[in-house]
């Protein structure tokens, strides 16, 4: 009888220690709402800011806001032409077309690990407002399409802009450097779903209807160069804090 009460003491004092060793250990793989902000990189897309947001049951959100940087689109042009993926007029089409653009992205994603700091996120990217002014013998040489027959087509431009709705995928990791600072980097892709690109006369044209023309031929032939083509590699790191 006694042994059978020691026995049954045992199992009780066993299971409260493993209940308050689980109540311990708890909290350490939980956390309120975590928010991060960080200075950021998507290379080949831009380079700007970015916003984090992880909810206790690490479900993620983010938003960042950056440029494209003419160095990043000349660079990866670059690699394009040298692996024969494209040609050097294309090349030319894609970065007078989006350099320096203003890049938006935004992801949902999930933390699947409590104590790891494995990510993964998929979202939408916009890049927009870039762009530069062009000669119409340039833009014409590069599309491949006769310009509007004229004595002044040596001297006149157009100005290119381009906009880009892009499917986001990204697998990444963070740490915790202490203090409330904090490290992230990723690798990803964005695919061009959608471009909309506009040629935009920026004299008073002659021949109106010749020139609204060309302007409508170079912009299918942009997006298509865009639709087909741009198809990134993304490369990430941060350097952030978190609230």
């Amino acid at each position: 009888m006694k042994a059978r009460e020691t026995i049954s003491a045992l199992l009780l004092l066993a299971g409260l220690l493993t209940g308050a060793q689980a109540r311990a250990e708890d909290p350490q793989g939980k956390h309120g709402w975590d928010i991060t902000v960080e200075a950021n990189t998507d290379f080949p897309l831009s380079v700007g800011g970015r916003l984090g947001v992880e909810s206790p049951w690490r479900l993620r959100l983010s938003t960042s806001l950056g440029y494209m940087p003419a160095a990043y689109v000349g660079l990866v042009n670059d690699v394009g032409v040298g692996l024969d993926a494209y040609g050097r007029n294309e090349a030319d089409l894609i970065e007078s077309s989006l350099k320096n653009s203003l890049v938006w992205r935004t992801h949902v994603g999930w933390r699947p690990f409590a104590r790891a700091g494995l990510y993964v996120e998929a979202g939408y990217g916009l890049v927009a407002l870039g762009g530069e002014v062009s000669a119409e013998d340039v833009l014409a040489s590069l599309l491949g399409i006769e310009p509007p027959g004229d004595a002044e087509a040596l001297t006149r431009e157009y100005r290119v802009r381009s906009v880009l709705h892009m499917l986001d995928v990204e697998v990444g990791w963070r740490w915790g450097l202490g203090a409330g600072w904090t490290a992230r980097t990723a690798l990803g892709a964005a695919f061009t779903l959608d471009s909309n690109t506009r040629v935009e006369p920026q004299f008073q044209p002659s021949q109106p209807l010749l020139v609204t023309a060309f302007s409508r031929l170079a912009e299918g032939q942009l997006d298509r160069t865009f639709e087909r083509y741009v198809h990134l590699p993304v490369l990430s790191f941060s350097i952030g804090y978190a609230f």
